[in-house]
């Protein structure tokens, strides 16, 4: 056994060099760093001294490979591969018990973003040592960055009583996302808090950005100018006293703050890139000017480098717009991205051949979705229904991963084309390797319907419900088929429809069908009123088509045209509305 000497709050790394000390000098990096307002970190230098003051020395005896485990860990900071130095530290938290080592955890882990292990080893270190401030402000902190607020504000607030310097605002900005009932409870403590501590500016910041969110603009506003009366240069007051004179429509009074705010706070990222957008607006070659500085400040933040781009298509700047486009595809996603928005703004242009070009190179997994949609849609619109389902099997086979969403497309088109046939085969072909797979059979169950092929719907459905009983949406698929396709079966259509209502009873596609159901077994009364209901929530024209028939039937002639009137104003020509004029033959009428 080696016996250390370990200082009380003191981390083994001090012990050699500066560029240690300088690293874990992040006793506060600074919430107030962050974009409180989106809970997004700023680019803030890390502070000096992480504890004034230390008792004296305790000694205590470490197990021999404890000391190698640490001198590990401080080798690992020297090289600054700092998540070897956390795995260590973590380690001989664990085993140790050290103060002086779950110190050094806690601090580490909140400047990796590891809050999950910084919440821990803070409350350890709060637990050992009461009036450790810094400790308490790890452990808010951390508890509002995993979506946890209202555990975060008594520690935050301890913070404020120990003396300590409190982010409330951070935790505000987090609890803006989290349910109203939360917000609420976090708001009423804060305006505790502040009827406690009536000065604290942190807390007036904090509740200024509730009451900012609340559109309680004058509130905020007046409870943000006391901060600024004191504090003229305050950033967050800053960015929340200009985005509350935007909302309020104070626009030039906006720009004008936003302007003061950026000359007096420089550095301030959220600032400076509100007045960059802002000017977007108004003047994009000033608004260039201050992108230009964000990248200057911020090199590695690519989305900025992004809306650069888009500023210099604006402005007509072709070689910088190259040039910033290649340096983007250097990152896929952000390549993706770019494409992806080139794409939208050339079809605002018209530009239907150069958005294809851009859509067809914006595949990353957040894009892919909807550059597909948007490339049949504009293949169908100014070229041809077999041109879209070409370019969408081509995407297919260049993208297999994505091979259900586009046989689900494909689908689609041929559907609403009336191809069933077509349809029918393609989704069997792709079912072929996938027989599994839900979308697909209940896509594939809607053609064998339209070729009145209720042996196969029912196939297709059942082996859905086989698996997942309580799939609503396939059990009101069956009921509806059978009902349409077998009068034979009402009664089991009806149950199957119930079950699904039973599962979904507000659902108004299930309501309708449970209504069409009641017509058809000749129950007009409950019929209207199911109908009725399902109409209420939605015009579909489907549920236009059934309620109008009901009401046809019934006597009420005026209001039966007036819901297939509204049913046609939302899908004109609906081919099961004038499936239904046909059927009562109206069409002279």
């Amino acid at each position: 056994m080696l016996t250390l000497a370990f200082n009380h709050g003191t981390d083994i790394f001090t012990m050699h060099h500066a560029f240690t000390k300088l690293l874990f000098s992040f006793s506060v990096l600074l919430l107030s760093g962050c974009a409180v307002f989106t809970a997004e970190q700023e680019q803030t230098p890390e502070i000096e001294a992480a504890v004034s003051a230390k008792p004296a020395p305790v000694t205590r005896p470490f197990p021999e490979d404890a000391f190698f485990d640490l001198l590990v860990a401080e080798v690992a900071l020297r090289n600054q591969d700092l998540e070897t130095a956390l795995d260590n530290y973590t380690y001989q938290a664990e085993k140790t018990g050290d103060l002086g080592v779950i110190i050094t955890t806690a601090k580490l882990a909140q400047y990796l973003d590891r809050d999950d292990i910084a919440a821990i080893y803070a409350k350890r270190w709060v637990t050992e040592e009461p009036e450790a401030a810094e400790g308490y402000f790890i452990l808010s902190s951390a508890l509002s960055k995993t979506q946890n607020p209202l555990a975060a504000l008594p520690y935050m607030i301890k913070v404020l009583e120990l003396g300590g310097d409190s982010n409330f605002a951070a935790l505000a900005a987090t609890v803006l996302s989290q349910p109203k009932d939360e917000q609420q409870q976090f708001f009423d403590g804060l305006s505790a808090q502040l009827k406690l501590h009536p000065g604290d500016n942190s807390l007036k910041i904090a509740k200024a950005l509730m009451l900012q969110y609340r559109n309680q603009e004058e509130e905020a506003l007046t409870l943000i100018h006391e901060v600024l009366d004191e504090e003229p240069d305050n950033p967050h007051a800053l960015l929340i006293e200009t985005r509350t004179l935007s909302q309020l429509g104070r626009d030039e009074e906006a720009l004008t703050r936003l302007r003061y705010a950026v000359d007096q706070n420089p550095q301030h990222k959220r600032l400076r890139h509100d007045l960059a957008r802002r000017l977007v607006k108004t003047d994009l070659f000033q608004a260039k000017a201050q992108y230009e500085e964000l990248i200057r400040q911020n090199p590695d933040d690519r989305d900025l480098l992004l809306e650069l781009m888009l500023i210099n298509r604006e402005l007509s700047n072709t070689a910088e717009v190259a040039a910033q486009l290649k340096s983007l595809n250097e990152t896929p996603e952000l390549r993706s991205r770019a494409n992806y928005i080139l794409g939208r703004l050339a079809e605002e242009d018209q530009n239907w051949p150069e958005a294809i070009t851009y859509y067809l190179q914006a595949t990353g997994p957040a894009e892919f979705t909807q550059s597909s949609q948007r490339i049949a849609s504009i293949s169908l619109a100014v070229e041809s229904t077999d041109k879209a389902l070409e370019r969408l099997r081509t995407l297919r086979l260049n993208h297999p991963e994505q091979a259900i969403f586009i046989y689900l497309l494909e689908a689609e088109i041929l559907r609403k084309e009336a191809r069933y046939t077509q349809g029918y085969e393609l989704l069997s072909k792709a079912l072929k390797n996938r027989a599994d797979n839900e979308q697909l059979l209940y896509a594939r169950s809607l053609f064998s319907e339209k070729l009145g092929n209720i042996d196969d719907v029912e196939r297709d459905l059942q082996h859905i419900i086989d698996r997942d009983p309580n799939n609503a949406t396939a059990l009101n698929a069956l009921g509806y088929s059978l009902a349409n396709l077998s009068n034979s079966r009402l009664d089991e259509a009806e149950q199957l429809v119930k079950r699904a209502l039973e599962l979904e009873p507000d659902d108004p596609a299930i309501i309708d069908s449970y209504g069409w159901i009641m017509l058809l077994k000749g129950n007009l009364n409950a019929a209207i009123t199911l109908l009725e209901k399902a109409f209420e929530q939605t015009q579909d024209h489907e549920i236009a088509a059934h309620l109008g028939e009901a009401l046809w039937l019934s006597g009420d002639k005026i209001r039966a045209k007036a819901v297939w009137e509204t049913g046609l104003k939302n899908t004109p020509n609906s081919p099961i509305i004038m499936e239904t004029l046909r059927k009562l033959e109206l069409f002279n009428e």
